[in-house]
This record gives structure tokens, sequence and C-alpha cells, in this order.
């Protein structure tokens, strides 16, 4: 496919570059580590209402799911809710969600349907599904209105992809802040993981002052069925933990592709952009200390302000 070929271009691009501004590459054991062997139940988790109604409100990144029509979506549904009606749910795993873990709630008017689309999710490799029953049974807020897409251009004003929980995301994550560092990082690159742990206080220390880091994972590529690898998202996932790099870390969607990851010759490579998506200042190749990345950001929010 078109998409995946860029992707996969894109990491083997990366592999064959220098990783950073020093040429290494990750040899360490930090550079090494995946994720835990621990078991994952394959099967649907039934919850009620309320169990669900609280996995909303957690903080969590969770995904709902309106299995119904479109019509019946636009007359009433759970605000937040994608739809994606059971019928048009086959044996291949959906674009909508193209990470295999995403945490995902089902529902439907009654629960037969939520119920079968349950049972077909976990059949193409879904692994957190849960199925809260009907629609009928909801105590909780609704909201009225046709179910929106729109198709995204590739640039980083106007894009969609995903977090590396499955969550969708565009370019609405700037819209909050006035300067967002961005991070491109690759699992193998010894110079981007080093940087993480700063970058992870980086990010709560200049929080109130309108500043975000978001990084985006080059080399987690899609495969021929539109999903990302689990064991290279698995990856990822622990490596963010290990590194203590808490903030939001985009998956490589076409947009991305097209927008910046296609002119990265070697990782990490930072960008800034303002609040709709514009690029700020120039592109920074190779890792740098917590203390220079400071100077650097209090540059730009002096300039943004003069």
């Amino acid at each position: 496919m078109k998409k995946t070929g860029l992707l996969l271009g894109l990491a083997l691009l990366l592999l064959l570059s220098a990783c950073g501004a020093n040429g290494q590459t990750a040899t360490g054991s930090m550079g090494a580590q995946t994720s835990g062997s621990a078991e994952e139940s394959i099967g649907v988790v039934n919850i009620t209402a309320e169990e669900a109604y609280a996995r909303m409100n957690s903080g969590d990144p969770i995904v709902v799911v309106d299995v119904r029509t479109a019509e019946e979506y636009a007359e009433n549904h759970i605000p937040g809710a994608i739809l994606i009606p059971n019928e048009e749910i086959g044996t291949e795993p959906l674009a909508a969600i193209p990470v295999l873990n995403t945490e995902i709630l089902l529902y439907c008017r009654s629960g037969n349907r939520s119920a079968q689309a349950a049972q077909k999710l976990v059949g193409m490799g879904y692994t957190n599904v849960s199925d809260f029953g009907g629609i009928q049974d909801w105590t909780y807020e609704t909201e009225s209105g046709a179910y929106q897409t729109e198709k995204k251009e590739g640039t980083l004003t106007s894009f969609a992809t995903y977090d590396l929980n499955g969550v969708a995301e565009d370019e609405s994550i700037f819209a909050d802040h006035r300067l967002t560092m961005i991070n491109i990082w690759a699992t193998f690159c010894g110079p981007c993981l080093r940087e993480m742990p700063e970058l992870g206080q980086l990010a709560a220390d200049y929080a109130e002052r309108g500043v975000q880091i978001v990084g985006i994972v080059a080399d987690v590529s899609q495969r021929d069925d539109g999903t990302y690898s689990p064991e290279m998202v698995e990856t990822a996932q622990a490596l963010v933990a290990q590194t203590g790099a808490d903030y939001p870390h985009l998956l490589p969607s076409v947009d991305l592709v097209s927008a910046k990851l296609k002119s990265v010759s070697a990782v990490p490579e930072t960008i800034f952009v303002d609040s709709a998506g514009n690029l700020v200042g120039q592109s920074y190749v190779g890792s740098r200390s917590g203390g220079d990345w400071a100077r650097i950001i209090d540059s730009l929010l002096e300039e943004a302000a003069a």
C-alpha cells in the first residue's frame, strides 16, 4: 500500500542515517529495552454503564465506540464517542483504531450489536475491549448531531494521527499552548532516549507558561492492514515509561510523514510550532541538555512576546 511504503521508507531512512548529532545509535540497555511479558486478556470484558462512565472520567486514554447506525448516532450519542456501525465491522482491523492494545469501550442501543462488535474486534486481535451494553441504560449526559469526519491535509496545521495509546489526535493538540516543542525520536536511538528524562522535566517545568512537549515516534510504522506493530508500540510505551517522558507521543501517520517526517535524516530532530501548528524558528538536529533546551524555549517565548 502506498501509505505503508512511505512509512517503511521513513523507518529505513532513519536506520541507515545517523541517530543524532554525534552519529551514535542505541547500544546500551536502555536502547534495547522492550516491553514486559505480562499476560493480556484477549476476551471481552462486560462492564456496567457506571463502570464505563468512571473509565471515561479517569483521565486514561480511552476510545468510546458507538456501533449503531449513523441515524441513531445523530439522534442521541455519548459525547466523544466515535461512530463505527456494527454492520461495517468485518474481519480486518479498523482504520479508526490502528493500535491493537487501545482501551475500547463499546455500546449500542440495547447491547446486542455491541456484543457482536466486541467479539469481532477480539477476533481481529484487539486486546482491551469492554462492552457496556446499551445507551438505553445510560443515565449520564448525551448529545445529538451527525458524526463529523473531515479529510486532513498533510501539514502541521491540519493532520490526523493517533497517540501511543491509540487515541485520535489532530492539530487541536496545539491549540491551548503558546508553544509546542515537537521531539522526533526513535526506539533504536540512544541520544534520543538519554535526553527524554530531561524533556519530561521540562514539560513539567514549562506547563504553566503555556509550553508543551510532544513526541513523534518515527520508527513505529504501519503494517499492510493499517495497524501499527503491537510489538513496536509496546516497546515505545515501555521506553516512554522508563525515561519518564510523560507527555504525548504521536505515531507517524501519512499526514505527519508528508508534513515533516519525510525530510528527517537523523534523530532526534526537534521543531517548534505555535498554537495553530505553524513552524516557529529553526529545526534542531541532535540531542541537547535540559539547560540548553530551556534557553532555546525562553528565547522563542521572548520573540513571540515581542
